[in-house]
């Protein structure tokens, strides 16, 4: 089967929020990792993101940071601080 090549106008960008370098950086990983550029979640920052899996979905802090950890092709972090969350 043929890798899937993403481009930058396959981007869901449903907030308008992503720069044009951060654009190509997304466009990367998901290549990298086959993984839809279909953001579901964004974060401002690692306390945003603990905001929503800690005090909202009862993970702990570091079930959390495991939980990005371990799914780097759902999660990407950007130089900024901010987060995304891609659809699988």
């Amino acid at each position: 089967m043929a890798k899937q090549k993403y481009e930058i106008s396959d981007i869901d960008d449903y907030q308008n929020r992503l720069t044009e370098k951060q654009k190509k950086l997304l466009i990367r990983h998901c290549n990298r990792y086959q993984i839809a550029p279909e953001i579901c979640a964004w974060y401002d920052d690692m306390d945003d993101f603990y905001s929503d899996w800690v005090e909202q979905i009862g993970y702990t802090k570091t079930g959390a940071r495991k939980l990005m950890q371990d799914n780097k092709d759902e999660f990407k972090r950007f130089s900024d601080s901010s987060i995304i969350r891609l659809a699988k």
